[in-house]
């Protein structure tokens, strides 16, 4: 099964994750663009090509990180790897606990 609509917001959304580390889409869009509710198997493998023809339009010559889904009650979460242009990471624990410290 081909996904048939929607198929410009889930460009939109999988554009945002090449500078963000994580955006979520909501599952009736993700059903919408499937044609499916809930989504089949087959499904998240056009995701990924479709992930990885964005990454390399926007990203040409750096490899594609992987993408780790996180499945909400209202909306899929895609969170992908850090590359080398990230900003670090810091836990918000750590900070909260140097402003306490103070």
């Amino acid at each position: 099964m081909n996904p048939i609509s929607n198929t410009d917001e889930i460009s939109v959304v999988l554009n945002a994750l090449t500078t963000d580390m994580a955006v979520s889409v909501s599952w009736p869009t993700l059903y919408q663009w499937a044609g499916s509710s809930p989504l089949a198997v087959e499904h998240y493998p056009q995701l990924l090509r479709h992930w990885k023809q964005i990454w390399r339009g926007s990203r040409k010559g750096t490899p594609v990180p992987t993408v780790f889904l996180y499945h909400g009650t209202a909306k899929l979460t895609l969170v992908r790897e850090n590359t080398l242009d990230d900003p670090p990471a810091v836990a918000l624990q750590d900070l909260a606990n140097v402003l306490m410290a103070k």
